[in-house]
């Protein structure tokens, strides 16, 4: 049965035309803002013009969103049960028809375009289609081009194909080539086109995920409270000139009001805390993880509201969102969630979607519980508050919950014990995709220098929360974790994400859990190259420098356009063949030595590919530490 969330996109789709909902599509699909572009042709009625669907900023000019060879394809009113599409249709000479569409765009310098788009294509035995996004040098460089597929069944195929457009061009081009040599015929139908326009330089290079970086922050003694367990991060504001790091705690009583403090980087209070309108007596779970909103304001400004969960059901209340303005610490309307399941009290994780309810906004609520753990959705918008949209299953032990609003990633922090070769651990993270809520396979730890002789090393999780500055150059992933050590808290700053690099083809994963000392089942991991028959993979120590080169390095003038080196080519791996159609694996056994705890080892590979100018190429890259 569909959800709430499902069901309400599916009608707001349809206001404007008959259109469908894409397979799997980007979070923002269908959002209203200024840097959204969201079109559909459906062919249902003929050649194409206008899309059958838009929502669009108001800088789009349809005049610019135009196709180009429709009239040397023919409609077909039906297609192996399909209604509408366009083609070519085999007369028994080879013949070969090209299209394209250009989609209009707003240049924003340096910035970079997520463009993803999806159709259906059918061929026979005698056909072919080829596909990609225009290669234009002197505009951008195609960078970690992916290409899924999967049959529909009756010849069908759905094709999805995503990439990011550096730098962010006034628009971009998607070509298609139709080829039949018999009596066949070749086809597309239903195109969904998305793009949106991130801030320059998301993961072009940066630390290994997993690397600590700044000081170790003894919250306990910094604040003087013993019961601190969630943690949100705001931008400087008009009164500081650093981040501002939100802890929240339960209250120093039962009694007592529950508590957010502010500290700088170093564990510095810089503020009075904000005493919260409940008390452990009313909510004995406590603020258990907070949250941030940021909206861009004229003028460059930003202005930021954090959120605090607490549950108050014990007391004949609800479960229940608390904002605070995050300049003034002034509290502002809380949210009810009189949608919430019946499930128990636990340390529930907390994370805001800005893209959800097709731009309206919404929370994520996850649910630690090892015997269901999901996921739920809330809306905020003033039709419907506190509803339950969606629910989603997600790892177990998630007691912490971030989301990565740039890339639509998810992160929990799990405090579900693992099992590893040099003992158990307790602050496990993982990483899934807002796309399709499915795992992407990356993993990563907290700190475990953290000592804890009498229990997991490193602790167990409490809190957690990816951010990325609004402000500055640029705006690379952190992820920050607060951890229990025998009733003392500890924060703690991690570098992320693991994929990086703004090479062609593919996108770099891993499989099989963290890169434990040990391990014998850690792989490096590359997907969405179906056209890729040969592969190897460069492990390497640095990806700031290899032989004096400064990384990562444009190799164009060695003749691989839209290559960037962005490792050092230390180890090379032996040639593989796919594992699965797409999909390269090679496992990587990892020595136990100590000396290599917090290593930082970096991945890239390089691909033998049909459709790439000199069937060369390189790809995305991935960066971790291993964890002793």
């Amino acid at each position: 049965m569909p959800t709430i969330r499902q069901l309400a996109g599916l009608f707001l789709l349809t206001l404007p035309a008959a259109a469908q909902s894409p397979e799997k599509p980007p979070p923002w699909w269908g959002v209203q803002d200024d840097v959204t572009v969201s079109l559909h042709w459906n062919f249902d009625t003929g050649l194409p013009g206008a899309p059958d669907f838009a929502v669009v900023p108001a800088w789009y000019n349809p005049a610019v969103t135009a196709w180009s060879g429709l009239f040397s394809l023919t409609w077909m009113p039906t297609l192996a049960g399909h209604t509408g599409v366009i083609g070519l249709v085999g007369n028994g000479s080879s013949q070969s028809r090209s299209l394209s569409l250009t989609v209009d765009n707003d240049p924003h310098l340096n910035w970079i375009k997520i463009f993803w788009f999806q159709f259906d294509a059918y061929k026979t035995a005698s056909g072919d289609l080829k596909r990609q996004i225009e290669q234009q040098l002197a505009k951008y460089g195609r960078a970690i081009v992916s290409e899924t597929s999967r049959s529909l069944g009756g010849g069908w195929d759905r094709v999805t194909i995503q990439a990011q457009l550096v730098p962010q061009p006034d628009d971009e081009e998607i070509d298609w080539t139709f080829l039949e040599s018999a009596f066949g015929t070749v086809a597309i139908d239903d195109l969904f086109v998305n793009s949106r326009c991130v801030k320059p330089g998301p993961d072009e290079d940066g630390d290994a995920m997993g690397k600590v970086e700044g000081a170790q922050v003894p919250l306990t003694v910094q604040v003087g409270n013993p019961n601190c367990q969630a943690v949100a991060v705001t931008e400087p504001t008009q009164t500081t000139t650093q981040p501002t790091y939100w802890i929240a705690a339960r209250g120093l009583s039962a009694s007592s009001p529950q508590l957010l403090y502010r500290m700088n980087a170093a564990g510095a209070v810089i503020a009075a805390p904000i005493s919260l309108p409940t008390t452990s007596l009313q909510a004995p779970t406590g603020p258990t993880d907070l949250a941030v909103e940021t909206e861009a304001l004229p003028g460059g400004l930003l202005h930021q509201t954090v959120y605090a969960l607490v549950d108050r059901r014990s007391s004949g209340g609800s479960v229940e969102i608390l904002a605070f303005d995050a300049d003034t610490g002034t509290a502002g309307p809380t949210l009810q969630l009189l949608g919430f399941p019946p499930i128990a009290p636990a340390q529930f994780g907390l994370a805001f979607d800005a893209s959800g309810e097709i731009g309206n906004g919404t929370f994520w609520v996850s649910d630690p519980n090892p015997a269901n753990p999901r996921a739920y959705e809330f809306s905020r918008s003033a039709a419907t508050p506190g509803l339950l949209l969606d629910s989603r299953v997600i790892p177990s032990g998630c007691v912490g919950l971030g989301y990565d609003e740039t890339l639509g990633n998810f992160y929990g922090f799990s405090s579900t014990p693992r099992g590893t070769p040099n003992g158990v651990v307790q602050v496990n993270g993982f990483e899934w995709s807002g796309y399709d809520f499915e795992l992407t396979g990356v993993e990563f730890c907290g700190d475990l220098t953290i000592p804890n002789p009498s229990g997991p090393r490193g602790g167990i999780a409490r809190g957690f929360e990816v951010y990325r500055p609004q402000q500055g150059p640029t705006s690379q992933l952190h992820m920050v974790t607060v951890v229990d050590v025998n009733g003392t808290q500890f924060l703690r700053e991690l570098a992320g994400p693991f994929a990086f690099g703004h090479s062609q083809l593919g996108r770099c994963g891993m499989a099989g859990g963290p890169p434990f000392l040990g391990s014998t089942s850690f792989a490096v991991k590359l997907s969405g190259v179906p056209n890729s028959v040969l592969a190897l993979v460069h492990l390497g120590f640095s990806n700031t420098s290899y032989l004096g080169l400064p990384l990562p390095a444009d190799l164009s003038l060695a003749g691989l356009a839209e290559s960037y080196l962005s490792v050092s080519p230390d180890v090379p791996s032996p040639l593989l063949t796919p594992a699965a159609p797409g999909t390269f694996v090679l496992p990587v056994a990892i020595p136990n030595s100590a000396t290599l705890g917090y290593a930082e080892v970096f991945f890239q590979w390089l691909v033998l590919d049909s459709q790439v100018p000199g069937f060369i190429a390189l790809t995305q890259a991935g960066k971790t530490v291993l964890y002793p």
